[in-house]
């Protein structure tokens, strides 16, 4: 299996993982499914990357961008581990990782 698909199921796994635990700790429903969307486009862009389709690359980069945009504002405000630098160490490398499969 390709690399980029494994950083990118992997990073899509924490995400709904992640979203299931801000509903079971907090009773956040919009944990759960902001976790479950945005982990399943993860995990469908995988699958897409792992088919040889460009689309899947592009697909992770933009969900992974935007996971990035939410938890990086929240990391520097409170420098919380979970979920926040969780989630901007796997996004960076998610996004690296698809940048140079990409471009290679």
């Amino acid at each position: 299996m390709d690399f980029p698909v494994i950083v990118t199921a992997i990073f899509g796994a924490f995400v709904v993982f992640g979203g299931v635990m801000g509903y079971v700790k907090a009773a956040s429903r919009a944990s759960l499914i902001a976790g479950s969307i945005t982990g399943g486009l993860l995990l469908l862009s995988a699958f897409l990357i792992s088919r040889g389709s460009t689309a899947g690359t592009i697909l992770g980069l933009a969900v992974s961008l935007l996971l990035l945009s939410q938890f990086a504002p929240s990391l520097l405000k409170k420098f919380k581990v979970m979920p926040n630098l969780l989630m901007v160490v796997l996004g960076c490398i998610t996004v690296g990782t698809l940048i140079f499969s990409f471009f290679k």
